[in-house]
């Protein structure tokens, strides 16, 4: 479980860092599709082995997961369309933030994704020293 937490921490801050990049460049952010050691649950139970009772046996970690077992997907709604999410959002008092274009993991693949796209990918090198990572 701990390993998972700490998967977890380390994917959450390059998410962060990627989301920052995303909006200083004025780019669209494809999510990434997150790595798990354990299965999402809020079962008691299930703590101790990190596998959802009930999951086929057998189940081999670490796999893939769904964005909804790291992120809260209501919350990134408010990135797309701040202004219509600004004034129910409990966690905010600020003055809503121009939208964040965001795409699913998956977005690459589809093959509905124009070719322009997919053909041409941009990479952003980034210079200097990484800041320290909070140990909380």
């Amino acid at each position: 479980l701990r390993a998972n937490l700490e998967l977890m921490r380390r994917q959450l801050h390059a998410l962060r860092d990627a989301l920052a990049l995303a909006y200083v460049l004025n780019r669209t952010l494809v999510l990434p599709h997150f790595d798990c050691l354990c299965d999402r649950s809020e079962l008691v139970d299930y703590v101790p082995s990190c596998v959802y009772p009930g999951a086929p046996p057998g189940l081999a970690f670490p796999r893939k997961c769904s964005t909804h077992f790291v992120l809260n997907i209501h919350k990134l709604q408010y990135f797309l369309e701040p202004a219509r999410y600004a004034a129910s959002a409990p966690w905010t008092t600020r003055k809503p933030a121009p939208p964040l274009s965001l795409r699913a993991h998956s977005f690459l693949a589809d093959p509905r994704t124009a070719s322009a796209i997919t053909d041409a990918p941009q990479r952003v090198r980034v210079l200097g020293r990484p800041p320290p990572v909070d140990e909380a």
